[in-house]
């Protein structure tokens, strides 16, 4: 809701009659008279119509809102489920759009810290639509909009939302790092395979693949016969990753290579 007391309960929204069109295709038998429809009524309206699906129709009621009564208590309201059923149609460019309008049109509004985690999931939905191999822009444009909003908003009730997000983020990252060593591991290039190895467990210590990654470093070495280096990364992996089943793994291979 705006925060802006002077404006609220605006009155009859001057949209009614405009709108009865829409209404109409909506499958209402006539449009109610104007003095019935306010602001929050026609409100309503587009949150049903979101609800049972009808994208284009809620995105058109919750247009003319924003457009014909931006200083109403309901337009932030109107604005959000704007952008909510551009991004539900996947039009996230629009959606991004309507979230960043929220923000500034409306900073004083509570609704900020919501626009701000959504904005996050219209990220997060395009990055999970993206082949990560390919193009990690957005997956890192995500990562970055929940951290700011983590670090802007730690108590909001979205915030463990927005943590486990940035971690799904992060292993999909995390892969795609491991996966570019096993195609140098595949070309029989040790070196380069544990470049980026050793990429992936500094930059992703928090996830599976840094675990993995140090097992493979640590049987690279050992298969080159580098026998101190292996024990080296086996024993890290024991110190790091305790009770994890790389750690049983390394030391076994430890153990093996040992004796």
């Amino acid at each position: 809701m705006i925060n802006n007391s002077a404006h609220r309960r605006s009155g009859v929204l001057l949209i009614v009659v405009l709108f009865a069109g829409v209404l109409l295709a909506a499958g209402c038998s006539s449009p109610p008279a104007s003095d019935e429809v306010t602001a929050e009524g026609t409100y309503d309206i587009g949150v049903a119509a979101a609800e049972r699906g009808d994208y284009m129709l809620a995105i058109e009621i919750f247009r003319r809102i924003t457009l014909d009564t931006p200083l109403h208590e309901t337009a932030d309201d109107a604005l959000l489920a704007f952008a909510g059923a551009h991004r539900a149609i996947f039009d996230y460019a629009s959606a991004e759009e309507s979230y960043r309008r929220l923000l500034s049109d409306y900073p004083h509004s509570s609704l900020v810290p919501e626009a701000e985690y959504e904005l996050g999931v219209t990220f997060f939905d395009q990055a999970l639509r993206v082949n990560v191999a390919r193009d990690q822009s957005m997956t890192k444009q995500a990562i970055s909009q929940f951290e700011y909003f983590v670090a802007a908003y730690p108590s909001s009730g979205l915030a463990d939302k927005a943590t486990e997000k940035i971690f799904e983020l992060r292993v999909r990252l995390a892969k795609k790092g491991y996966d570019r060593a096993t195609l140098y591991r595949d070309m029989r290039k040790p070196k380069a395979e544990r470049v980026c190895l050793d990429a992936v467990i500094a930059d992703y210590p928090d996830t599976v693949w840094a675990r993995v990654a140090l097992l493979d470093k640590a049987r690279s070495f050992a298969a080159e016969g580098s026998r101190a280096l292996a024990e080296d990364d086996y024993q890290r992996l024991m110190k790091l990753y305790p009770g994890t089943e790389e750690a049983g793994t390394a030391a076994a291979e430890k153990a093996a290579l040992s004796g």
